[in-house]
């Protein structure tokens, strides 16, 4: 995997500027080059809804209460919707709108059997009377690239895709046209999703699936 500073210098290289040694400082255009990084990252990262951006997440509950947080580099709507399940019997737990609760009982315990969200927290419901592991499934949630040594989430082979990007548009940057860099770069992200397509695990069943 290659670190930031790594790939600043290698678009430089591209587009014929002066390399640099850190990013602390930076000036024009190698500050640029980060900003456009940064950009192409995020854009790969949400039109890329696919496999290999997906990972597992784990929680314990505890008896009494209903609220969970998600894991650091998720947040609750990258979570996907059918995999939140009980790890014992991979059950996945039925999405519900938040006044389930109000229309079934507000303080009913027992073993979880549909979830809901409410701001940051995942919420069980019943409300567990036991620690139940849950697992579930999210998307990589984009985050800003900034220091020398920050790395990317995505394969080290879809990197040379992301320098495309980044690449095009510095050249826009730089008042070159930057169009056929562009369309590689569009190019290689339709490669990349038609080779890596998101295949959910679980199906949810019922009414409702959630906002």
């Amino acid at each position: 995997m290659a670190t930031l500073l790594q790939l600043v210098n290698e678009i430089l290289r591209r587009t014929g500027q002066v390399e640099i040694s850190t990013l602390t400082g930076a000036a024009t255009p190698a500050v640029q080059v980060r900003d456009f990084i940064n950009e192409t990252y995020i854009e790969m990262l949400q039109r890329l809804k696919v496999t290999r951006l997906q990972k597992e997440g784990t929680l314990t509950t505890v008896a009494g209460t209903a609220g969970y947080t998600v894991a650091s580099d998720a947040d609750l709507d990258s979570i996907l919707d059918d995999s939140v399940l009980l790890s014992d019997t991979k059950q996945p737990l039925r999405q519900v709108d938040y006044q389930y609760p109000l229309t079934h009982g507000v303080d009913d315990t027992g073993r979880p059997e549909v979830f809901y969200r409410i701001g940051d927290k995942l919420m069980l419901y019943p409300i567990p009377d036991a620690a139940y592991v849950m697992n579930y499934q999210y998307l990589i949630k984009p985050s800003t690239l900034s220091v020398d040594a920050d790395q990317t989430a995505l394969p080290a082979e879809w990197e040379k895709i992301l320098v495309l990007g980044a690449q095009a548009r510095l050249e826009k940057f730089l008042g070159e046209s930057g169009g056929d860099t562009f369309l590689l770069y569009r190019d290689g992200l339709s490669q990349l999703k038609a080779r890596s397509p998101l295949q959910g695990q679980h199906r949810m069943k019922g009414f409702y699936r959630g906002a």
